[in-house]
């Protein structure tokens, strides 16, 4: 039986590798190997593709509801105080805070 290493050169079945074990537990373990790494790979493309799917619905979501918050607000009457002006414009009260004297 004849083959071809990584390089390009054949090999023959009598040479000898540096492998102790038998050559067919090796393609068993490193076929299980290659099997289970590229299983890995594939749920991680699946995770990610969903990921983005999502990230995307969650943009057009949060684009949606800015746009119609800006809306509502700019159809607010103009005489109305917004509540951010509303709140700075207070005077802020001391606090009392129990057990702490300076």
């Amino acid at each position: 039986m004849v083959g071809t290493l990584h390089g390009g050169s054949p090999m023959s079945s009598t040479e000898s590798f540096s492998y102790r074990s038998p050559i067919s537990k090796l393609l068993r373990f490193f076929r299980r190997s290659r099997d289970q790494w590229k299983a890995k790979c594939k749920t991680a493309k699946q995770e990610n593709k969903s990921l983005k799917t999502r990230l995307a619905k969650m943009k057009e979501s949060r684009d949606r509801w800015k746009a119609e918050a800006r809306c509502l607000r700019n159809n607010l009457p103009t005489e109305a105080v917004p509540a951010e002006e509303e709140t700075k414009s207070r005077v802020p009260r001391p606090s009392r805070r129990r057990g702490r004297r300076t």
